[in-house]
């Protein structure tokens, strides 16, 4: 019998042993994970506080709504809300027109559309990467002035022609720009009493 409690007794002993181990180490862990050292400062015990909700300090003070707001329920009738404008004509404006060429076309076709803006020395040089790749220098971009009155003579084959693929230099503005944009531009070109064709 003696023998038998011995056995129990040392049992139990090592089980203790063993849950106040695990419970000390599970402390020390704990403790460690709250106390680091590993960043600025040799115990660093606020190295997350930035993610905490109560700590923003990269946001702007919250300002109070005004006193006699309202909760918003609605705008109105669904079946108007969910309703979008169609799209509206404006009307040309040349000066809205001619900035919207300047910014757009006249590095290539030039301020006044003849094809000699700055960037033709580089369009047209035979190191440029388009000479280098396809073994000849691509050519000069066109007069727009000289398109209009002849060869894209009809607005609707420039404004395909502006907003499509059309060539490797020259980019598909049709990406780029709002059809009333390139309308405008169209129209610009066209002008011939403020615009290029004057």
């Amino acid at each position: 019998m003696t023998s038998f409690s011995t056995n129990i007794k040392s049992i139990l002993t090592r089980r203790l042993v063993f849950v106040v181990g695990l419970i000390m180490l599970v402390t020390l862990a704990s403790s460690a994970c709250a106390v680091q050292e590993s960043n600025t400062y040799p115990v660093e015990i606020f190295s997350e506080m930035h993610y905490s909700q109560s700590f923003r300090m990269q946001e702007p003070p919250r300002l109070a709504p005004p006193a006699d707001s309202v909760v918003f329920k609605s705008a109105g009738d669904s079946n108007q809300t969910y309703n979008v404008p169609d799209k509206q004509e404006r009307a040309y404006d040349p000066a809205v027109a001619g900035n919207l060429y300047r910014v757009n076309c006249s590095v290539c076709h030039g301020v006044s559309g003849l094809g000699d803006g700055k960037a033709v020395r580089h369009i047209t040089s035979s190191s440029s990467f388009y000479a280098t790749n396809e073994g000849t220098p691509y050519k000069a971009p066109p007069n727009l002035v000289d398109s209009a009155a002849n060869r894209l003579n009809q607005r609707e084959v420039m404004f395909s022609f502006i907003s499509g693929w059309n060539g490797p230099v020259m980019p598909e503005f049709g990406k780029l720009l709002t059809e009333e944009d390139i309308r405008d531009i169209v129209n610009y070109i066209f002008d011939d009493t403020t615009g290029l064709s004057k």
